[in-house]
């Protein structure tokens, strides 16, 4: 049986001491254990869009948004050019369930996000599009009124909201890296307008009934998950296309957007996730 003296005790619990500060100093604690943290963050820049951080602001610090290609834009049907692609657009697993399902809120809109393995991840190809695009997320966008809430217009007149889809093209892992890589095709967003029905859409359920969880700009909770085509219909052929941008800041000029005329209906109860 070992036995140790007082002084020999002291001596032991200064080294165990004096190496637990060396470690502290050394390693990078917040690095090392980054990954139990939420990996949903604030935007840096606080954008906005009223008088003082609104649109006009934005080529202060992007000087990319006061560019000739920016998105949104009005698309004016009788002056559209219809072009028969060589292929139809082709969306392969959003029938596909994920492995789990999140939704989060970003100080301006709800954002929803899906897990899937590599073999299973929802992709858009075909159509304007010359590569393989993967799913990131889905954007919804809306205003104070019925009258002011998608983004885009169609033939100047606005729907209640916008459903977006966001895709990153295969290899660059998110819309960021594209924006950082300068990819001028690094990025395809596929628009839905919202418009109100008198009869709730049941596929919106799991997102609206669980709004009330993230009402704080920067939260983020899971959600039943479901296949992505629950919430919009793929569609082959029939939409507009045109090279844009992001439609906030960075406002990078590098997106291929693929907007559909047919509206998904939305209750006017169901409308309330602006609220």
């Amino acid at each position: 049986m070992l036995a140790f003296s007082l002084a020999e005790c002291m001596v032991a619990c200064s080294s165990i001491l004096l190496i637990v500060l060396l470690l502290t100093e050394i390693l990078d604690w917040p690095q090392l254990f980054s990954w139990m943290e939420n990996d949903y963050h604030l935007p840096a820049f606080s954008f906005g869009y009223a008088h003082p951080n609104g649109p006009h602001t934005w080529k202060d610090l992007y000087p990319e948004s006061a560019g000739y290609n920016q998105s949104p834009i009005n698309i004016t049907t009788r002056l559209a050019v219809v072009v028969q692609p060589s292929e139809p657009l082709l969306w392969s697993n959003y029938n596909n369930g994920p492995l789990s399902m999140t939704i989060a809120n970003d100080g301006h809109t709800v954002i929803l996000r899906g897990l899937w393995t590599s073999t299973t991840w929802p992709q858009l190809q075909g159509g304007p599009l010359t590569d393989t695009y993967d799913f990131f997320n889905v954007l919804f966008h809306w205003g104070p009124s019925n009258e002011e809430g998608s983004e885009h217009t169609l033939d100047y007149a606005r729907y209640p909201m916008e459903l977006q889809i966001v895709h990153v093209k295969r290899g660059i892992k998110s819309p960021a890296d594209a924006v950082a890589l300068g990819a001028k095709d690094g990025i395809v967003i596929v628009s839905f307008f919202l418009q109100i029905n008198e009869a709730d859409n049941p596929y919106f359920d799991h997102i609206v009934s669980n709004l009330w969880r993230i009402t704080c700009p920067g939260s983020k909770v899971c959600i039943p998950h479901f296949p992505l085509e629950w919430i919009f219909t793929p569609f082959d052929r029939d939409y507009y296309t045109y090279s844009g941008s992001l439609s906030q800041p960075p406002c990078s000029e590098i997106v291929t957007w693929i907007v559909q005329e047919r509206a998904i209906a939305i209750s006017p109860s169901q409308v309330n996730i602006r609220n």
